[in-house]
């Protein structure tokens, strides 16, 4: 989306993904993530255990979706995480508009329950926003339930294989933000998004015509040698703690090649992931308290399945012995 529309929808929305929000969330996640890793057991699968029901239930509650409803809208956002794929099939087009319409349908109702029964969250007050179309309002939902937990769980998984394969697990309790960053840089839970040119431009010599699609390659810019010195080490230490912004999430800091927010994984400019602040806190807390807990963990599986998608890169199961 462009603006004017783009701007008007985002404004209305990224209040609640202000640091200072976020920040508020802080002892819940804090909370449900101690809880979570209690919970597992010695041996088992770390996504279904513990990546993916964190960022979950913390969407799911600050949106206002009842827990209950956490399992039933599994499968829709699993179809939409796929449907973002360049190349579907026939079967998979089919799947993901009955996945959406059902979707809708669920929101649809939800939405009118929070009319009646408004609460202190976000489904609620953007019932009460009379610039959103049913459209835009039923978009905007759906879309922040995906993008809220579907990267994220990438994010936390992706971070513990790579920590884990290369013996560092520790350093997620002793520098955690540090960690975070080079697992985004390394291993981004979006690999790759699509833009189209509103006119005709020039790419590395290669002229781009208006109307024209392009793929740009999130997670090959973030190997970008002339930007990550030895690109292919996962190094924590490629990010200075102590030379960052209070607000992290600022796209327009790109200078100094050793600052978070450097690489591109959450994307650059106006369209700059609006949950950054919110995933990068959950990131932290979860990779450091699993870190405390278990900081000789091991893989059962050396070469773990991934998930069929190409956009949204994850694990399908990271099944782990905790070793306490």
């Amino acid at each position: 989306m462009d603006p004017p529309d783009h701007t008007r929808l985002r404004g209305l929305v990224s209040r609640a993904f202000t640091p200072r929000m976020v920040e508020r969330l802080r002892p819940r996640v804090e909370a449900v993530t101690a809880g979570l890793i209690a919970a597992l057991p010695e041996e088992g699968d770390l996504v279904s255990g513990f990546a993916y029901p964190l960022p979950v239930m913390v969407i799911c509650e600050m949106l206002g979706v009842p827990p209950e409803d956490h399992e039933r809208f599994q499968g829709w956002s699993e179809t939409a995480a796929r449907s973002l794929d360049p190349m579907l099939t026939a079967e998979l087009i089919s799947e993901s508009g009955r996945s959406g319409r059902e979707f809708r349908d669920y929101f649809r109702d939800l939405l009118e329950l929070r009319r009646r029964q408004p609460g202190d969250d976000l489904l609620s007050a953007l019932t009460r926003v009379e610039e959103l179309t049913e459209g835009e309002l039923l978009a905007t939902c759906v879309l922040l339930l995906v993008a809220g937990h579907e990267t994220t769980v990438n994010l936390i998984a992706n971070g513990v294989l790579a920590l884990v394969r290369h013996g560092l697990l520790r350093q997620a309790a002793e520098r955690p933000r540090q960690v975070v960053e080079e697992v985004l840089r390394y291993d981004p839970p979006v690999q790759l998004t699509g833009r189209v040119a509103l006119r005709d431009a020039e790419l590395g010599g290669t002229p781009v015509p208006a109307g024209t699609a392009v793929v740009a390659l999130i997670g090959a810019a973030n190997r970008d040698p002339a930007v990550f010195p030895d690109p292919d080490r996962f190094d924590p230490g490629r990010f200075d703690p102590d030379r960052t912004d209070p607000d992290r999430t600022d796209p327009r800091r790109l200078d100094g090649a050793r600052e978070p927010g450097r690489h591109l994984a959450f994307g650059l400019g106006i369209h700059f992931c609006l949950g950054a602040t919110l995933a990068r806190m959950e990131g932290e807390i979860a990779l450091s308290a699993l870190a405390a807990a278990a900081p000789r963990m091991e893989l059962l599986d050396p070469a773990p399945a991934y998930r069929p998608n190409l956009v949204l890169r994850g694990l399908a199961k990271l099944p782990v012995r905790l070793n306490r």
